[in-house]
């Protein structure tokens, strides 16, 4: 039988700090367990090697949180917007200056061609998404407020409703209700601000004859 751990830490910061130092506290743990006990996971390099560096992450950012610069940029100084935060509690740069160390995911925003305003689209046609991270699967059920069923990614494992915002790029103003390459895809989910990595292809799919099985119609 396996030996179980059981890990008792008392949170060295109260309030809101304390809540994200147990997120990443909880987090870190989880990856150390599976470094040590997942077998498999041990033999296969990739996988390890992934794991290593989100715990690489994790450390910094809670280096950040006991320091006092947790939530401001390490490049710049400029606060994070709390949004991405809420997404991904690791962030450690804001969106410039990410923009600047990733050169080669910044479109110019002068490719009109590959803007994509929700509103020429149908009610449940789907878009593939597909981002520098991840890809998703948006069946978009008003074309009008952009209210979709969304499914992706690491956080959208099954499907969520949403209201599509639009896009944003660095430098540029915000493209209510369209979806642009080279851009980030803002949506609400569940009351939360949601952004993608930078978009890098959209696929419009035509409508499934039936939406009784969501998860069928977003594949």
């Amino acid at each position: 039988m396996s030996e179980v751990s059981t890990y008792l830490t008392e949170v060295p910061i109260g309030g809101k700090d304390g809540f994200v130092w147990n997120r990443l506290h909880g987090e870190r743990e989880q990856i150390c367990d599976a470094l040590l006990n997942d077998s498999e996971l041990v033999g296969e390099e990739d996988g390890k090697d992934l794991l290593q560096k989100r715990l690489r992450k994790v450390d910094d950012a809670l280096d950040r949180l006991m320091s006092g610069s947790y939530g401001h940029c390490s490049k710049c100084g400029r606060t994070i917007d709390e949004n991405r935060l809420e997404v991904d509690p690791v962030l450690g740069l804001c969106l410039d200056c990410w923009g600047a160390e990733h050169p080669d995911n910044v479109v110019n925003e002068t490719r009109s061609s590959c803007d994509l305003p929700l509103r020429t689209l149908n009610a449940f046609d789907t878009i593939v998404l597909r981002t520098h991270n991840s890809d998703y699967r948006i069946m978009l059920l008003d074309p009008e407020t952009g209210r979709a069923l969304v499914e992706g990614g690491t956080y959208l494992i099954e499907p969520a409703e949403a209201l599509l915002r639009g896009s944003a790029v660095r430098g540029s103003a915000f493209r209510s209700g369209e979806i642009c390459v080279g851009c980030r895809v803002e949506m609400w989910v569940d009351e939360k601000v949601f952004i993608t990595s930078p978009v890098k292809s959209i696929e419009i799919h035509h409508p499934a004859e039936t939406v009784v099985d969501i998860s069928e119609a977003l594949n």
